[in-house]
């Protein structure tokens, strides 16, 4: 939902507020095998190899944990959507990591994993709700662990710690996902740099709002407050600015979703995904129809809920 202190001017940098969705994540089967392997499995239930280089991207994450002379055989039962901000880097690197740890009896933690593959360097939101689930916020990091205003997939900063976890209401959470990537790689470094450090007066409003309006909201349940304090969320600090460099689609989906009584609406990390909340799956069922007629081909549209559980494991 958005980085809370990009200034720094207490000490600390980062700090983020976040949700964990029961759907639009990662589902995988794993297995020992003599080298690393990486299959996924389509809808028709037939077998193949993954893409080049996500598979490479895979064998990348699993050297990085497994015992010397080992291998593993992962096979993906899920879409993966990378770089449309629901965090999927994070949770294939975590679930990867995870299962080599389990195969493998190496019993490290879901934050030594996180250091591991280099996640958690900037939102901590993604390792903790891999490992908890729910509404989430993180501590940030000191400005004497990290090494400027970057992207997680910069940072060299261990994972940011959990300051708070809430349980979140079972209200439906309406995601539309454009075709399109966001902003990744050397263009996320960029723009961080290029917009950093921003207002303390923007961080000071961004944070009352989180605290005396958010917060309290998700404890009462109040849906409407929840709402308002998302919408304001996208006009301060950090937020802002991913807003402002979103094409005009997306700002379309946003006021669309607003129009169509959502409840708050707004881009996840640096998007292109916009979420919005609702009471009323009727209500949340007849916006994803008119999203998709609206939307480019190729866009998906979840209506979901909070996962407050974290991720599964079975055996």
């Amino acid at each position: 939902m958005g980085l809370i202190d990009m200034n720094g001017g207490l000490g600390r940098l980062d700090g983020s507020v976040g949700l964990a969705l029961a759907e639009g994540g990662i589902s995988l089967r794993a297995k020992p095998a003599d080298s690393v392997i990486v299959t996924v499995r389509s809808e028709d239930g037939s077998v193949r190899p993954c893409e080049p280089n996500f598979a490479a991207q895979i064998a990348g994450i699993a050297a990085a944990v497994l015992p010397e002379n080992a291998g593993i055989e992962f096979e993906f039962l899920s879409p993966v959507r990378q770089h449309v901000g629901l965090g999927s880097g994070t949770q294939i690197a975590l679930s990867t990591a995870m299962a080599v740890n389990d195969i493998y009896g190496l019993n490290k933690s879901v934050k030594e994993l996180a250091q591991i593959t280099r996640r958690g360097g900037t939102s901590g939101i993604g390792v903790l709700a891999f490992e908890h689930g729910g509404f989430l916020v993180d501590s940030g990091h000191k400005m004497a662990d990290k090494n400027g205003f970057l992207p997680s997939s910069r940072s060299t900063a261990p994972p940011a710690d959990l300051l708070l976890r809430m349980d979140f209401p079972d209200w439906d959470v309406v995601v539309a996902i454009p075709p399109k990537v966001g902003i990744n790689g050397e263009e996320e470094k960029q723009f961080f740099q290029s917009v950093c450090p921003v207002p303390m007066e923007e961080v000071r409003e961004t944070s009352h709002i989180i605290l005396m309006q958010m917060l309290p909201s998700i404890l009462e349940q109040d849906i409407v407050g929840l709402g308002n304090a998302v919408n304001s969320l996208q006009k301060l600090g950090f937020k802002k600015h991913e807003v402002a460099v979103q094409p005009p689609e997306i700002k379309s989906v946003i006021d669309f979703m607003l129009k169509s009584g959502l409840h708050g609406a707004g881009i996840s990390s640096f998007g292109p995904a916009v979420y919005g909340f609702s009471e009323d799956r009727k209500q949340s069922n007849e916006i994803k129809s008119v999203l998709l007629e609206k939307m480019p081909e190729g866009s998906e549209v979840l209506v979901t809920k909070a996962n407050n559980k974290g991720a599964e494991y079975h055996v």
